[in-house]
């Protein structure tokens, strides 16, 4: 009998969809270590196969089955249950070929399609045994599909079923929880009401990354979600007793120990090949180790999308088997040493400064630092480095210039700016470089620190000194190009070359693309920050981690943008469980992340908790005086106590922006700004007031001062309370012509949400526009989702009912079957979910370059260039078809 599947269960429902599409192969098989959810996924596509009609046979095989005869005569227990009446009985003294050739002739002279469903297969190891299997996979039976689990490699021979298209195999990648997954589950736990909105989502991206979807994993680490939260040095996996004694108990008994003493050795290493297992574990069979902790299904994973032999530990197996056989102080350095010669001596420099810094003296760092001058080590590791000065005893002192250097540009990163200059003014008392690299790393990190106290002037004067490029060092022309990139932003003169070369997937260089991407959020170019951002996040995340600083820097503009195209819970998260992480970034990283965190917050209904997180964020930007993000953050307050009709409250908190513009005066961008952003809040106060005069006159501020700082998002939403104040005068036409000016900009921005968040009166204004636009002017897709947004009930929410209802897969099926093929159609409703080539890849278990081929079969036969205007052909074609049936 399957497993029995319980209330408190998570649907597996795109997992069961995976396996019902290749329900036609002989064999499907899924292979995955201990806690992965093989059994209960297998239950639960057995429901739906019975519920179908199908018949079903289910054995869970033990050690005691390994035998042809108690195979066979388990089988016919299974068949029986299934209520499969064959004409077969295994007999004690058959010869194992007769068992199997009546076995095959039973089958064949049975009506309807049979799935045998074999879990725990890893328990079938004699030869004879794996025969029978094997002859029942070869009689090539068209209506008998064998569907098996196992936590090891299986003894079958799949060479031909591989190559005649009838093997489905299914991995631990695709058994992992997603993230709604891990959301559903957390959801089913007895404490998860006490939790909001967004507390929940956070703690359930934590869980996910922590645990990598791994389902036993998040039941045992469920407790743990308070102590993740507050793990932001990125350190050991944390391993609760609960999750040491399920391993003990289901992955590691009957192991060889000398296997387990070479795995807990190597459990310290972020990842490994055989060479480097060799070196550091002194086993000169480490080659064929990995190939049996592979085989055993030991938790071993690849490191890398590419099979080049580079392999790690599941997180929390790795801390189980740390504490299990812990090591002396003297032996851990010892392996850390090891590890940091050979990574060093093979040119993987980065990685060797992590070990370096776990030897317990500065001779290996130091080794490490001078192998990768004169460049600067991986941001990450610079994290790893300040950790590593943080920890040394007072009486060990820094004495050696490449020391100081690097503990410059770890304290740069980390927005410690005071820390900064003054190990800048140590390196330069020890004058061991020459004149132009003291020049150029003064030039860059001063400049950097300028950005950091949103001093974007003193960093371009510092900028247009420095001497003239390029810089020898690949890291730091990436850092002045995103200097560049900021300082060209503020002047409206951005670098033509705004990315960096797509070879060049480094962290600093990924940084590079995700200030490019803040840079064009900033002037109001949402599409275009999502097109920069959204790649480099998805390379960051997958090459150095969720919580790395270029991912969290990536995720701000992408999370940002969605938001602004009305995707509110894709947006969620990216930025959910990074919030702590961005709070010490750069100002425009930290105040973006801040409006945009509240707005979410307020979309899904907890305002007075969206008011608690912009008092927080108020806090901390004045703590780092920075006037310009106490502003934003301010004026945010004022229109969301507007939105509660809290006139009296939103009255002090105008009060208080007047005083920040009083004090900003000066023809420069970020005072600009301010004026801009006091005197677009001074217009909705007085809006709120009945007072449109009053309004026009801070609206006229609030214009030009938003033109001159190249804040085009600033100057749209001016035009659209113009709008709304001169039909409080009842000039209809001047608002029209206010409202037209304010929606081209949201045409050729990508804008949504910034129309749709000013609130009721805009939103009846953008409703009744939508019959109205001018003579032979044609809506484009943003036009479109702004004014479906204004035709909306006030205050539904967009991220319970999207604004443009999905392509439902089964009416496009009927709609385009005479257009797209069924691979075509498929593509394009996942296209439709906002799914990247990548995912789309993964959830059809294709290659990306197959996805990429179908995407342009499918523009070429809809006549489109644009993944939004193929989505948009579907949803009239699906529109058209429903409305003729």
């Amino acid at each position: 009998m399957p497993p029995r599947l319980s209330q408190r269960l998570v649907p597996r429902d795109a997992l069961v969809r995976q396996l019902h599409a290749a329900r036609h192969c002989r064999l499907m098989l899924l292979r995955a270590p201990a806690g992965y959810g093989k059994s209960l996924t297998l239950a639960q596509w057995r429901k739906r196969l019975v519920e179908e009609g199908a018949r079903v046979a289910w054995l869970t095989l033990c050690e005691e089955d390994d035998s042809p005869y108690a195979f066979c005569t388990s089988l016919h227990a299974s068949f029986r249950q299934a209520g499969l009446n064959l004409r077969w009985q295994p007999a004690s003294c058959s010869d194992p070929q007769i068992l199997v050739r009546d076995l095959i002739g039973a089958l064949a002279g049975a009506a309807g399609e049979l799935y045998l469903v074999l879990d725990e297969l890893e328990h079938v190891r004699e030869p004879a045994t794996v025969a029978v299997l094997q002859s029942l996979l070869d009689a090539r039976l068209p209506d008998v599909h064998v569907v098996a689990a196992t936590r090891q490699a299986s003894a079958l021979a799949l060479g031909r079923l591989q190559g005649a298209g009838e093997l489905h195999t299914v991995g631990a990648i695709d058994l992992a929880f997603s993230l709604a997954e891990t959301q559903a589950f957390l959801a089913r736990r007895p404490n998860a009401s006490s939790r909001g909105n967004a507390e929940a989502l956070d703690a359930a991206v934590l869980m996910h990354e922590s645990t990598e979807g791994w389902p036993v994993g998040l039941e045992l680490l469920a407790g743990q979600a308070g102590a993740l939260a507050n793990d932001s040095d990125g350190a050991d996996a944390p391993c609760p007793a609960a999750l040491r004694d399920y391993i003990d108990e289901a992955a590691l008994p009957g192991l060889p120990e000398d296997l387990l003493r070479w795995a807990t050795w190597l459990s310290r290493l972020r990842r490994f090949n055989a060479a480097l297992a060799t070196h550091v574990t002194g086993d000169a069979d480490s080659a064929q180790r990995l190939a049996v902790a592979d085989e055993l299904g030991l938790f071993l994973q690849p490191a890398t999308a590419q099979a080049d032999g580079w392999w790690r530990f599941h997180p929390q197996f790795a801390a189980a088997l740390r504490h299990r056989h812990p090591a002396s102080e003297d032996d851990a350095a010892e392996l850390h040493r090891r590890a940091a010669m050979w990574l060093a001596q093979q040119g993987y420099v980065s990685e060797a400064l992590p070990h370096a810094l776990r030897c317990g003296d500065d001779a290996p760092v130091i080794a490490v630092l001078d192998e990768v001058a004169p460049d600067l080590p991986a941001v990450s590791q610079l994290r790893d480095f300040l950790r590593w000065l943080d920890g040394r005893p007072a009486g060990r002192p820094i004495d050696h210039p490449v020391l100081c250097l690097t503990a410059v540009w770890a304290c740069v990163v980390s927005a410690r700016p005071q820390e900064a200059m003054d190990w800048l003014h140590r390196w330069h008392a020890m004058g061991a470089c020459d004149a132009l690299t003291v020049a150029r790393h003064t030039a860059l990190v001063t400049a950097t620190i300028a950005v950091q106290r949103d001093d974007l002037p003193r960093a371009q004067a510092i900028f247009q000194a420095m001497p003239d490029p390029p810089i020898d060092s690949p890291a730091l022309e990436h850092v002045r190009m995103a200097l560049a990139t900021r300082c060209g932003a503020m002047t409206g003169r951005r670098p033509p070359h705004l990315a960096p070369a797509r070879a060049d997937a480094s962290e600093i260089a990924l940084m590079r693309t995700g200030t490019a991407a803040v840079a064009a959020w900033l002037e109001g170019h949402a599409r275009e920050a999502f097109r920069l951002g959204g790649e480099a996040l998805a390379t960051a995340e997958r090459t150095y981690g969720w919580r790395s600083i270029a991912a969290c820097l990536c995720a701000v503009p992408v999370a940002c943008a969605l938001y602004e195209q009305d995707q509110p819970q894709q947006a969620r998260e990216h930025l959910a469980g990074r919030f702590a992480l961005v709070r010490f970034a750069t100002p425009d990283v930290l105040i973006e992340a801040a409006v945009c965190r509240a707005r979410l917050l307020a979309c899904s209904g907890e305002v007075h908790h969206a008011l608690a997180s912009l008092a927080e964020a108020e806090s901390t930007l004045q703590q780092r005086g920075l006037p310009r993000g106490e502003a934003r953050v301010v004026a945010e307050q004022v229109r969301l106590a507007l939105s509660l009709h809290d006139r009296r409250h939103a009255g002090r908190l105008q009060a208080a922006l007047d005083d920040i513009a009083r004090a900003h005066v000066l023809d420069i961008p970020r005072d600009q700004e301010i004026r801009a952003i006091v005197a677009l809040s001074r217009a909705r106060v007085a809006l709120a007031a009945a007072d449109p005069e009053q309004a026009q006159a801070a609206l006229e501020i609030a214009h030009s001062e938003g033109e001159a700082s190249g804040r085009i998002r600033l100057v749209a939403c001016a035009e659209l309370l113009q709008a709304q104040a001169w039909e409080d005068v009842g000039q209809s036409e001047m608002a029209r012509t206010c409202l037209a000016s304010a929606l081209a900009a949201g045409e050729r921005l990508g804008l949504v949400r910034t129309f749709v968040d000013e609130g009721e009166r805009v939103r009846k204004l953008l409703g009744e526009y939508a019959g109205e636009l001018p003579a032979g002017h044609t809506a484009q897709p943003p036009v479109d989702r702004q004014l479906a947004v204004a035709r909306e009930p006030v205050g539904r929410s967009a991220s319970a009912q999207p604004v443009v209802a999905g392509v439902d897969p089964d009416q496009m099926g009927s709609a385009l079957s005479h257009v797209l093929t069924r691979r075509e159609r498929e593509i394009l409703a996942l296209l439709e979910q906002s799914m990247t080539n990548k995912h789309i890849a993964l959830v059809l278990n294709l290659s990306v370059d197959t996805v990429k081929w179908n995407m342009r079969q499918i523009f070429s036969k809809l006549g489109v260039s644009r993944r939004y205007d193929a989505i948009l052909k579907a949803r009239s074609a699906v529109q058209q078809g429903v409305g003729r049936g």
